[in-house]
């Protein structure tokens, strides 16, 4: 049956019998040159298929002695060495996958005796024969022959003739009932398809997964029937089995280790109890349940309960297994930047502390223009799958091109984000926050003291995704619009104003292995002057993630001390062409940005800057290094930019 002969298609590795050296027995050194005589054939045999469970022949039984058809006289010591070709392979493009795996061609360029040629011939042929069988070549034969060659080297030549390749006359798949023919459409195996072994197992594990897919959670693939016709050549195929009940979510049950409860288990999961089963939720679940990293390992088993609906179908419970991972983290860097000098920074967290998913975080930073620390409470799937409620206290003390500042920060916020998982079409966040902060303004030596600014802020944003990917688009569009009203007091001035920041971005893929990208920023500050607005809420523009190639908020208006001063309205413009060349790849871009103190962006004074990027793609996205110029540089813009991050730079 076919069965077994697909089951044959994985190679057999042949065991070697190493003779003694053979040396002249009078003087003890090495004998001539080997004698071939005339050339050896080696007549084909099909080899029989093992009986694994036989017993192995007893020892006393073996015989030492040679093969008298492979008796050789001058062999030297260390053996032979030999050539190998193949006839009559190369029309069904096996030659280069039975190149990989023969015994002759990996022993080829090293001494062998007469035995072990023998033993890597023969097992050669069984290969040979192997795998044009697990290709549809039910009809092929093999020969070899071995004989001496010119320069007194062994010359095997293995001949195989795959006749007619055999090819699918009928299908069949009894396990699907006739009232659901839709599970059929796309199943692997096609009539007129070449019979191959590596076919009819993905095309049956693929009919599993569909299975499961549509709402089938317990299906069960019986065995196959396959039958030969050598006068065609053809084949027929008959799957057997079950596709069991349908499926409906019943309830999620934890074991083993349970960082929250199961009423949270299932705020996590994509479906509630009674919706129709289907795997890919279930695979949701399991990819979920990982990012909350609260687990060593886990898995997520569907399970018959034994009930059924009125429709029959089958009551199917969760059940969640999982290890205990880490719940507490101690991380930290160090570094030094151009831009903002030496930089040390701790975090410690743990993941658990407010049950369920309430995640604390505490933050240390010291550097020569930064010195933070913050504490953040944040509440993963707060009441719905990937929303988190965060709470935030931060003092902070910077230094900038345009300003010095300590601030106290209190903020709470609600957001809905994507994630890697599960990329969003609509995403939004909306929070408050107050601060206090005692600034410079470095841009005018008229303030020559420091100021406190008493803020109140509420931060919203909405975005709308119709990207391909998160870090690494390759299609597709993404708008983002971020409005904050806030009010400032300071002495005796009370300002109140707005911020909004829009950006857009689009990506077309040009080849399947060429992007284009564009990104468009416009920002504005409405309300306000910008001498009544804070150093630290004005809009900035140059440097990483704004215009590459100029200094951190170099772009704009600067003051009489030919500082930054910063401004309200705000224009940035970026183009990239990105090539890919498997886990490489190049990038070309500009980027163009301009700051005015006027709240309506305009095009006057744009900076320009240019560059080329390196990225190496990893499996959470992509790793960037751009190297930027500007050309119209000033006093304090660097001849090069160099930027390193983790994902495209827009």
């Amino acid at each position: 049956m076919l069965a077994a002969v697909l089951l044959a298609g994985v190679p057999l590795q042949a065991q070697e019998q190493t003779l003694p050296p053979l040396l002249d027995p009078l003087d003890g050194s090495e004998l001539p040159p080997v004698d071939f005589g005339p050339p050896l054939v080696m007549p084909p045999v099909a080899p029989p298929p093992p009986d694994l469970l036989a017993p192995l022949e007893p020892l006393s039984g073996f015989n030492p002695a040679p093969r008298e058809d492979f008796t050789f006289t001058g062999v030297a010591e260390e053996g032979v060495r030999y050539s190998v070709t193949i006839t009559g392979l190369k029309p069904t493009r096996l030659d280069s996958q039975f190149r990989r795996i023969s015994a002759l061609y990996q022993g080829q360029g090293r001494p062998a005796t007469p035995a072990q040629l023998a033993s890597r011939t023969n097992a050669d042929k069984a290969l040979l024969q192997r795998l044009l069988f697990s290709e549809g070549w039910f009809g092929a034969s093999t020969d070899a022959t071995l004989s001496p060659s010119p320069d007194s080297r062994a010359k095997v030549e293995l001949i195989t003739q795959p006749a007619d390749r055999y090819r699918w006359r009928e299908i069949t798949l009894d396990l699907i009932p006739d009232d659901k023919p839709e599970l059929k459409q796309g199943f692997g195996l096609q009539i007129r398809d070449p019979i191959r072994a590596a076919a009819v197992e993905e095309a049956e594990g693929a009919l599993r997964l569909k299975l499961t897919e549509a709402g089938y959670p317990f299906p069960e693939i019986g065995a196959r029937d396959v039958v030969l016709d050598a006068d065609t050549p053809t084949g027929t195929y008959l799957l057997t089995g079950d596709i069991g009940p349908p499926g409906r979510f019943g309830v999620i049950r934890l074991v083993g280790f349970q960082p929250f409860d199961e009423a949270h288990a299932q705020v996590i999961a994509r479906f509630k109890p009674g919706d129709v089963y289907s795997s890919l939720l279930v695979d949701d679940l399991r990819r979920a349940m990982i990012d909350t990293q609260m687990f060593a390992g886990v898995t997520v088993t569907p399970v018959d309960t034994g009930e059924r609906e009125a429709d029959g179908s089958a009551i199917t419970d969760i059940r969640i297994n999982g290890n205990t991972g880490p719940l507490r983290r101690l991380s930290g860097q160090i570094g030094y930047s151009s831009g903002e000098g030496a930089r040390a920074e701790a975090l410690w967290r743990h993941r658990n502390l407010w049950k369920p998913q309430g995640e604390f975080t505490a933050r240390l930073v010291i550097g020569t223009q930064e010195q933070r620390v913050a504490a953040e409470m944040a509440k993963r799937n707060f009441g719905q799958r990937d929303r988190t409620l965060s709470l935030l206290a931060d003092i902070t003390n910077i230094e900038r091109p345009a300003f010095e500042a300590r601030t106290v920060t209190l903020s709470g916020s609600l957001a809905r984000l994507s994630t890697p998982i599960w990329q969003k079409r609509w995403t939004y966040s909306i929070g408050a926050e107050i601060l206090a902060s005692d600034e410079l303004d470095l841009s005018n030596p008229k303030f020559n003291n420091r100021q406190v600014y008493f803020i109140a802020a509420l931060p919203m944003s909405a975005g709308y995704d119709r990207s391909d990917d998160l870090l690494d688009p390759q299609k597709g569009f993404r708008l983002n619009l971020a409005a904050t009203p806030e009010i400032s007091r300071t002495d005796n001035l009370v300002a109140s104003y707005g911020r909004i920041i829009g950006d857009a971005s689009a990506y077309r893929a040009v080849r399947d292995n060429f992007v284009l990208a564009g990104r468009l920023r416009l920002g504005s500050i409405i309300g306000a002057e910008p001498e009544e607005i804070a150093p630290t809420r004005r809009l900035y523009a140059g440097g990483g993630g704004s215009v590459r190639g100029y200094d951190f908020q170099s772009i704009g208006p600067v003051g009489p001390s030919a500082r930054p001063s910063g401004g309200r309205g705000l224009f940035e413009a970026s183009l990239e062409g990105r090539y890919r060349f498997g886990d490489f790849g190049v990038v070309g871009f500009v980027d163009a940005g301009s700051l005015t103190e006027e709240s309506v962006p305009t095009l006057s004074g744009t900076k320009l800057g240019i560059g080329v990027g390196g990225r190496y793609f990893t499996n959470f996205g992509p790793i960037r290094i751009d190297v930027a110029r500007g050309l119209n540089r000033g006093p304090r813009d660097p001849k090069i930019g160099l930027y390193i991050s983790i994902g495209q730079a827009f």
